[in-house]
């Protein structure tokens, strides 16, 4: 599995993600339309610019695009990060959220980040359990931005 910070030529593959209607179901509820997308993935290409973490696109060895995934650090706080994920769903249930997450905890690390942190629809078994599996802790549950959130949370920092 390889991770390449997006570029410019990579949004097709970024807009087959956020279209698709099953895979954005418990991230915004909602598929989202070619020009909001656009907006997004500019400010991510922005993003990936100035900062060690960002938005990559996440592929198979064939350079097959599968998944999308981020590691951003906290504006007010650069000792934390969030950390996630969309996986196109043909690749739903093969392993690739556990493979995406214990990449971007290694990431984490390597960037020095102290608190890592997801956040997910409640109602999102699968990552929930992705999650837990790598040692995240609920923390929260309740409205995120209008939306049902929780957020996991795993301590990186070496004196815990």
């Amino acid at each position: 599995m390889n991770f390449v910070k997006y570029t410019e030529p990579d949004f097709e593959h970024y807009y087959a993600l956020v279209s698709n209607e099953d895979v954005m179901k418990q991230i915004t509820e909602r598929a989202i339309p070619e020009a909001e997308a656009r907006t997004q993935f500019d400010s991510m290409l922005d993003y990936n610019l100035r900062s060690i973490c960002g938005h990559y696109r996440v592929t198979t060895q064939d350079d097959a695009g599968v998944a999308y995934a981020k590691l951003i650090l906290d504006e007010d706080n650069p000792s934390r990060a969030e950390m996630g994920y969309m996986i196109l769903p043909e690749h739903w249930g093969k392993g690739q959220g556990t493979a995406i997450a214990s990449r971007l905890i290694i990431q984490a690390q390597a960037a020095g980040i102290e608190v890592l942190y997801a956040v997910i629809d409640p109602s999102n078994a699968a990552s929930r359990q992705i999650l837990l599996r790598q040692n995240f802790e609920s923390t929260w549950v309740g409205d995120y931005d209008g939306l049902p959130g929780e957020i996991l949370e795993l301590n990186l920092s070496p004196n815990r």
